[in-house]
């Protein structure tokens, strides 16, 4: 076939063609005029940056008529057999297919014979890291000591998988891939020169979707222009690429930000009803909540968010809708949405959910807000204040988050109990090992004492669920434990109770258990009557349903483990 893609068409045939790698283009050349060419060269990188095609390049400068020269004229044989591939004097191997020792020793003989008739023999071996352990051993000594005017000149995606003997004897150059600007440029040239009319805008979502690969942008402008010809639309590179519509995108963004579930279920729907994968449609979702939250953090910074101005100033406008707590909550909780889309029996549900749970989000208050508004909480339950109203968590009941806290938070959120104090009071709102303040009501301490002892051990914790602290002294407490069961059990491990005591308080402590006389035995099972039941079904579901509770479980990212009523002991 005569017809070359434009990957081929519009290879660059010189340094100046190159775009982007200018770290690699500059000390190439300088080391041509200079005459300090190195007999090894390592060009590794991504696919589609170019490492074959500088190597081509170096190959031509150097076996040009007039070179060596790092600007070949492009005309003479040399470089127009270089360019063709049929050069004897510039072999190109593909270690991929030839990985074995015998291929090497063919290399090893031909490298013997003097270039002819070019000025340097130049071997360039493309995928060089699929070579064998042998292989590469055998190598070793020519690649140290090859005969004058050779060249060898590797290119690879994988260096890792090289030798270190063989990586010290050459020059190494790491290509990096490009930016979307870089692409799109490039893309805008080729096009100019064959007369196809693409939008700046859909030639911006060719080298998006190239992800930094000019080969893979250039495939993807070709496979546009065999499905529309020279006249390229913005629908047609959204059919052809399977995009997902911008305008669809801000609208379940704009819907969530705003609390509308409604409107962006439809939007959602719309977008599948088109035929896009609800994973592409996610990660799209995804792509443009990371620009939301940087450009809601850093509004005036040029270069962080791809795009035209008009698209990023309707981006900022979007974003100044929302705080910076609340996009970056909303973008964890979409990627890890997205996990589940791969192996969901249906993810178009998965996203419908997903988009949920994101217009339903509360706003983004940080956990050492959070944390404050509970101390505050706290303080106004022990000075006798109340809080069964709506600060209080619902009903008199307390809901105790654990197993699982935010990043930025290097403890949980401390219980709330109500405890009697006199007016005028605070309570402490310190629970480390020390003690408390000795100002603090006895039901406070026994409360915090429960949450150290869940950190030794959970029997005790158990056993002082019921417990009621009679007496507190410098060095000993006094504590009054309701059942038979629990007495005893305290009793059994006194020294494990006065241990605790010792690293809560911070000296210490000699602890004396007594049954709880004050107590009633515990009715049968059933023996409830029936209004208490149902009030203490109602206080639960209160406080599932509590949507300050559910807030701190959304912020701190926790889960609800104990549901008990205030005061109880």
């Amino acid at each position: 076939m005569s017809y070359q893609v434009i990957a081929r068409k519009w290879r660059p045939q010189s340094f100046d063609e190159v775009t982007g790698q200018d770290h690699v283009t500059t000390p190439l050349r300088n080391a041509i005029r200079t005459d300090r060419v190195p007999h090894a060269i390592l060009l590794t990188g991504p696919r589609g940056v170019g490492k074959t095609t500088i190597a081509r390049i170096l190959a031509r400068c150097l076996n040009c008529e007039k070179g060596p020269t790092d600007s070949p004229c492009g005309v003479c044989s040399a470089c127009q057999e270089i360019a063709a591939g049929t050069s004897t004097d510039v072999q190109e191997i593909d270690a991929a297919s030839r990985t074995g020792v015998d291929d090497v020793r063919e290399v090893i003989e031909s490298i013997r014979y003097a270039p002819s008739p070019g000025k340097h023999r130049i071997f360039v071996v493309d995928e060089v890291h699929m070579l064998s352990t042998a292989a590469f051993n055998a190598l070793l000594k020519t690649l140290e000591e090859p005969p004058p005017r050779s060249l060898f000149v590797f290119a690879t995606t994988n260096p890792e998988k090289i030798p270190f003997t063989v990586i010290s004897r050459c020059q190494r150059y790491d290509l990096r891939l490009f930016s979307t600007d870089e692409v799109a440029t490039r893309l805008s040239q080729i096009c100019s020169a064959d007369g196809i009319q693409v939008s700046d805008s859909s030639l911006r979502a060719l080298a998006r979707e190239g992800q930094g690969s000019m080969r893979d942008s250039q495939t993807l402008l070709d496979q546009v222009i065999a499905y529309a010809g020279t006249d390229v639309a913005d629908e047609t590179v959204r059919a052809v690429l399977d995009l997902v519509d911008r305008r669809i995108l801000l609208e379940i963004l704009s819907a969530c930000l705003d609390g509308r579930p409604d409107t962006a279920l439809e939007a959602c729907h719309n977008a599948v009803q088109t035929g896009t994968d609800p994973g592409r449609l996610a990660g799209s979702l995804i792509g443009l909540l990371r620009d939301l939250t940087v450009l809601r953090v850093a509004p005036e910074s040029t270069g962080l968010v791809e795009g035209s101005d008009a698209e990023i100033e309707e981006l900022r406008e979007l974003a100044g809708r929302c705080e910076p707590a609340r996009l970056r909550r909303m973008f964890r909780a979409l990627v890890k949405e997205q996990e589940d889309l791969g192996w969901a029996p249906q993810p178009y549900a998965v996203l419908e959910m997903a988009v949920v749970r994101l217009a339903t989000m509360p706003s983004g208050d940080d956990v050492s807000t959070l944390v404050g508004r509970l101390e505050q909480l706290e303080r106004r339950l022990a000075d006798g204040s109340g809080g069964g109203g709506s600060s209080g968590g619902g009903g008199g009941v307390r809901a105790s988050q654990a197993q699982g806290r935010s990043p930025q938070a290097p403890e949980p959120a401390p219980k709330i109990t109500e405890s009697p104090q006199p007016q005028g009071g605070s309570a402490p709102q310190d629970a480390v090992a020390g003690g408390p303040d000795d100002s603090a009501p006895l039901p406070v301490v026994l409360d915090r004492l429960r949450v150290h002892a869940q950190k030794q051990s959970r029997g005790l914790f158990a056993s002082l669920d019921g417990a009621e602290l009679l007496e507190r002294g410098p060095a000993h407490l006094r504590l009054a434990v309701t059942g038979a069961f629990h007495q005893r059990r305290l009793q059994d491990q006194i020294e494990e109770v006065e241990s605790t005591c010792a690293a809560f308080f911070g000296r210490p402590m000699r602890v004396e258990i007594v049954q709880g006389a004050d107590q009633q035995p515990a009715p049968a099972t059933g023996d409830a009557p029936p209004a208490a039941r149902e009030l203490e079904r109602a206080r639960r579901r209160e406080a599932l349903n509590h949507p300050k509770v559910n807030s701190a479980l959304e912020i701190l990212e926790g889960e609800i483990v104990e549901i008990r009523p205030l005061g109880q002991r």
